[in-house]
This record gives structure tokens, sequence and C-alpha cells, in this order.
């Protein structure tokens, strides 16, 4: 299981240095110094080891998320504990923008398995957010609503890599409050 674990965190991180296209299966097998064999006994094929490492990674930012937001107690403050985990991955070394995000880019066309692991992990934070925001707002308007502050935090992703906006998810914030007033402002 080790000789696996290290493919899958060499790949990942080659993944997120040149993107999936640019590296090749000989590269990961030399960077995680593991025999052909070896990596092939695991992975069959290149597209079954992206469909790992999206989920491992999927895996660990649930897992951290989760850890944030729970330290909170009023949802508001776990609503923004969403915010602020992005805030703090913008402004790590190893921000390279969304890995989902880059996978749906480039498999675009074809590799499905690919295409549904990048749109289950969105879908599922969806689902978190809605999770938290049906202690806001009634259970239609938290279904509404989340999508959208999903897509606010994926446009702030965005703005941190390509444009260096390194508080991009502050800023998704300061526009989720806002809707969140106004829709709870009119619930009432």
């Amino acid at each position: 299981m080790e000789k696996k674990q290290a493919i899958i965190e060499t790949a990942t991180k080659l993944f997120e240095e040149h993107g999936f296209h640019a590296v090749g299966i000989d590269t990961i097998i030399a960077e995680a110094k593991v025999a052909k064999m070896t990596m092939y006994r695991h992975f069959s094929k290149k597209n079954n080891l992206i469909v790992e490492v999206l989920k491992a990674r999927e895996l660990m930012c649930k897992s951290s998320m989760d850890e944030l937001v729970s330290q909170f107690e009023s949802p508001i403050e776990k609503l923004q504990a969403v915010f602020e985990w992005h805030n703090n991955w913008y402004q790590s070394d190893s921000f390279t923008g969304c890995m989902f995000a880059h996978a749906a880019s480039e498999f675009n066309n074809g590799a499905d398995e690919i295409k549904d692991a990048a749109a289950n992990q969105k879908i599922k934070l969806v689902e978190f957010v809605e999770g938290i925001l049906v202690s806001l707002v009634s259970a239609d308007e938290a279904k509404r609503l989340s999508p959208i502050f999903i897509m606010l935090l994926d446009g702030a992703t965005l703005s941190a890599q390509v444009m260096g906006q390194r508080n991009a998810a502050r800023d998704a914030w300061n526009a989720v409050q806002a809707l969140l007033s106004s829709s709870i402002n009119s619930e009432r």
C-alpha cells in the first residue's frame, strides 16, 4: 500500500505543477521510484491514476474543511469558515489553482470518469454548504443559494490563480453576506 500511496502523492505533485496531459507515466514512475510493473499493478491506465488522485485530493480537502468548520458553533461562522479555508489555501505556497477545474478543463472531451470525479467534488461542496445554510434560511433557499456561493468561490479561486488576488475568498465572502442578508430579509 505504501508504493501505491507514493505513486498517488508523486502524481499529485507533478499534476499540480505541470498539468495532467504534460506528465507522462514514465515521469511518475521515475519520480515515485517504483517499478513499471508496480505502477501498472495499481493503475492499469493513467486515467485510473488521475481519478484516484482527484479522490484523494477531495478527501483531504473535505477533511481539512470539516476540521476548520467544526471549530465554530453558529451557522454563519461555519459558512464564513468555508471561505476562510479557501483564503488560507490561496495564501499557501502550494496553491496552483483548483485541481478539479484543471481536470475538467483538460479532459473536456472524453474521459468521463475524470470529468465525473471533478464534478462529484463540486456537487459535494455545494451539498456541504447547503447543509450549513439550512440553519439560516429555508431549505428551498439553501438549495438555491449554495451553488451560487460555490460559483463565487470558484471565481475567487480563478482570481487568486490568474490575477494573484490572494484575498479573493474574502471578497467572495462579502458578496455572500450581502446575498444572505437579502435572502434572510425577504423570507421574513
